[in-house]
Formats: structure tokens, sequence, C-alpha cells
């Protein structure tokens, strides 16, 4: 079974392993803006967000799942939790290429918000989700 709780400064280096993105991520477990996946006593995805990063409202940066713990409802159980933290409008954004993200947000009741091109090197569309949580 699958537990969501907020990430404490232990979870850093296990985190670490599996990251996707740069950087570290102690300012957001710091800062509380982090919430972890743990499964069979260790972590399995996490999901971090900034406080009013896109247009001033709640944004989500990062949702990372193990690679070998995808497609098990864990990112669904991440987005769900956001509840736990945060409250009104939230946005969170995918590559247009990203299929299985986008494909995994308007499962889940995200809706369009709109989309930049231009932000990738590659000049990939970024498309942006909103929720209500």
């Amino acid at each position: 079974m699958v537990q969501i709780r907020e990430a404490e400064p232990r979870d850093v280096a296990s985190l670490m392993s599996f990251d996707l993105f740069s950087g570290d991520r102690v300012s957001e477990v710091v800062d509380r803006r982090m919430l972890v996946a743990e499964a069979d006593g260790g972590l399995v995805g996490y999901i971090a967000w900034q406080h009013g990063g896109c247009i001033g409202k709640d944004y989500v940066n990062k949702l990372v799942v193990r690679d070998n713990c995808r497609r098990l409802g864990i990112a669904t159980g991440l987005l769900d939790g956001l509840s736990m933290k945060l409250r009104g409008r939230v946005y969170i954004s995918a590559g247009s290429s990203n299929g299985a993200a986008i494909a995994l947000l308007q499962a889940n009741g995200w809706m369009r918000a709109g989309e930049i091109t231009g932000l990738h090197s590659e000049a990939e569309a970024e498309i942006f989700f909103m929720k209500d949580v």
C-alpha cells in the first residue's frame, strides 16, 4: 500500500537516487513544499510546488515516480495529496511530447489552461493545466 505524506529531511538522500531534475530538494523539504509516496518502506515518488509560481497561483513544478513503479497509481495519489497542503487553483505543466503526463492530468480532472511555445530549447510547447483543490 502507498502512503502519501509530507517530506522530511531524512528523505532527501532517497529522493536523489531517482530524481529526474537537476539541483537538490532540500529547500522544498525544509519549506514544506513537497509530498512523498512511500511503499514497502521506501520512497517511490514525490511532488513539489512553488507558492505563487504561476500567475500568482501555486504551481506544481515536479512530479516524479520511480521508473519501476510507474502506472501503479502513485502519481495520481500524489496529485490527490495536494489537497492536504494547498487550497484553491493550482497549475501544472508538461511538454507537448509528454503524452503520458498529459493523459494522467486529463484523467485526473486537470483542465487545459493554455500553452507557451519557446520555453524549451527545441521549441516544444509547454502545456499548462489547472485544477481547484
